[in-house]
């Protein structure tokens, strides 16, 4: 038992390894707000489309910082989104 528990440790380590060191393609979309829309929609639909797979609330944060968004969402808002997708 211990060896095929040793042995899928190893197997996950390698994974991560492999993971970690593929090159990222980190780029901004920028798109303006429209009425009714919120920046968790923005945000989650830009990340689908582009294949970003962190989390949306991470992205969020930092959507707000580089958009000098302070408040709530406001119709003509230009919203820059940061996108990471792995190759």
């Amino acid at each position: 038992m211990k060896k095929v528990l040793f042995a899928l440790l190893a197997a996950c380590c390698v994974w991560a390894a492999y993971d970690y060191s593929r090159p990222v393609d980190n780029y901004v979309v920028r798109t303006v707000a429209a009425e009714g829309d919120t920046l968790w929609h923005l945000v989650g639909g830009v990340m689908d489309s582009e294949g970003d797979h962190r989390d949306v609330r991470e992205v969020i944060f930092w959507t707000r910082k580089i958009s000098n968004i302070e408040g709530d969402l406001q119709p003509g808002d230009v919203v820059l989104i940061p996108i990471e997708v792995r190759k």
